[in-house]
C-alpha cells in the first residue's frame, strides 16, 4: 500500500467543529514557555539560567524535563543543565549535567550520560527528585540513551559516527539484549526497527520478528507510541517533498497488536515548522501535534481539535503536553 497523493498536499489541518483545546505544553524557547493551546496566554519558568541558550524538553511520565546549555558550534559542547519542571507554583528541581537523558520505566526517574572528566562520562540512574539512585557505570560522552522499558535501555552507540548502532542494554550488567542498526523505538514488550524498505515489530518476550510494510515509502519516519503501548504515531514528514523545498508532514498510526495502519485526517499537509514542531500522546489517548498551533485528535475522530492561538516562532525544538 502506497501513499502517493495527487498533487500538492493539502496547505493546513482541517479542524472539527470543537476547536477550543484544554491543552497546555511546555515550549522549548529560550527561556521555556508555558502556553495554553486555546487562550495563548504564556507563562516563563523561573529558576533557570538566562540568556541565549539552547533549550530542549521531554516528558517523563507525567513530568516535563528541561534541558539547557549555552549555544555551542564546536564538537566539545558542555553538557545540558537538566532540570525537572514541577509546576508554576514551585522552582524547577536541578538533576545536574548530562549529555543526553531518557526517561525511566518506572516514570519517575531518568537515565542520564554524565561527565566525570573532559572524554570521560557514564551512565547513572536519577530520581526526577534528584537522588543518585546507584554510582553510575563508564560509559562513551557519545551515547544517547533514549527510552528505557521493563526489557532494557534503548541507546544509540557512537553517535554521529560510522559505527552508530542502536541497542537495547541491561542497564545494571550493560549486557545487550537486542542490536539493530535503527531502532526507531521501543515500548513496552515490543521493539520496532527501521529497514530500507519496511518495519520490523519485535516481540521481546517470545522472539518473533514480523515484517510491517508502510504505508508511505520512508526509510527514517519518526515514531512514537502512545502511553499503553497499544499505538505508535508514525510520522513520515519529509522535508523536501519530491525533490523541492516543499516540507511535509504525514502521520500515521500503526495498531501494535494487529499491525494495521490507520491514516490521520489532513494528510499529508505542508508546513514550515517540521524540525521545531512534534508529537506527545496526552494521558486520555490524544495524539497531540504542536505545528505552528496546537491540533488533538483522538484514533477513531473524523478530524482535529485545533486550539485558537498560534505556537510562538521562537520554540526551537518540539514541546511536550503538560496538562
Amino acid at each position: 500500500m502506497q501513499n502517493q497523493p495527487v498533487g500538492p498536499p493539502r496547505t493546513g489541518l482541517d479542524g472539527g467543529l470543537a476547536n477550543q483545546l484544554s491543552v497546555r505544553l511546555l515550549l522549548a524557547t529560550s527561556p521555556p514557555t508555558v502556553f495554553d493551546a486555546d487562550t495563548g496566554a504564556k507563562g516563563s519558568v523561573p529558576g533557570l539560567p538566562g540568556g541565549k541558550r539552547l533549550v530542549s524538553v521531554q516528558r517523563v511520565g507525567h513530568t516535563p524535563v528541561i534541558l539547557t546549555s549555552p549555544e555551542c558550534q564546536s564538537a566539545t559542547c558542555a553538557p545540558d543543565d537538566v532540570y525537572t519542571y514541577t509546576g508554576p507554583d514551585t522552582a524547577p528541581v536541578p538533576l545536574g549535567q548530562a549529555f543526553s537523558i531518557a526517561p525511566g520505566a518506572d516514570g519517575d526517574s531518568v537515565w542520564a550520560i554524565r561527565q566525570d572528566s573532559p572524554g570521560n562520562c557514564r551512565l547513572q540512574h536519577v530520581s526526577l527528585a534528584g537522588a543518585a539512585l546507584d554510582p553510575g557505570t563508564v560509559a562513551s560522552c557519545r551515547t544517547i540513551v533514549r527510552q528505557e522499558t521493563s526489557h532494557g535501555l534503548l541507546i544509540t552507540v557512537d553517535n554521529g559516527t560510522a559505527e552508530t548502532v542502536d541497542v537495547l542494554i541491561d542497564p545494571a550488567t550493560g549486557r545487550s539484549v537486542q542490536q539493530a542498526p535503527r531502532i526507531l523505538a521501543a515500548t513496552g514488550d515490543r521493539l520496532i526497527l527501521g529497514g530500507l524498505t519496511d518495519l520490523t515489530v519485535v516481540d521481546l518476550p517470545g522472539g518473533a520478528r514480523t515484517k510491517v510494510a508502510p504505508p508511505v515509502v520512508d526509510s527514517t519516519p519518526y515514531v512514537l507510541p502512545n502511553r499503553d503501548g497499544s499505538l505508535a504515531a508514525v510520522d513520515f514528514g519529509t522535508p523536501a517533498w519530491h525533490s523541492t523545498d516543499i516540507q511535509t508532514r504525514d502521520l500515521w498510526l500503526l495498531d501494535l497488536h494487529d499491525l494495521t495502519w490507520q491514516e490521520a485526517p489532513s494528510m499529508p499537509y505542508t508546513t514550515e515548522h517540521l524540525k521545531q514542531s512534534g508529537l506527545d500522546w496526552s494521558p486520555d489517548g490524544d495524539l497531540l501535534l504542536d505545528d505552528g498551533v496546537v491540533a488533538a485528535w483522538h484514533p477513531g475522530e473524523p478530524a482535529w481539535r485545533l486550539g485558537s492561538a498560534k505556537i510562538p516562532d521562537a520554540q526551537q525544538f518540539p514541546g511536550v503536553s503538560i496538562s
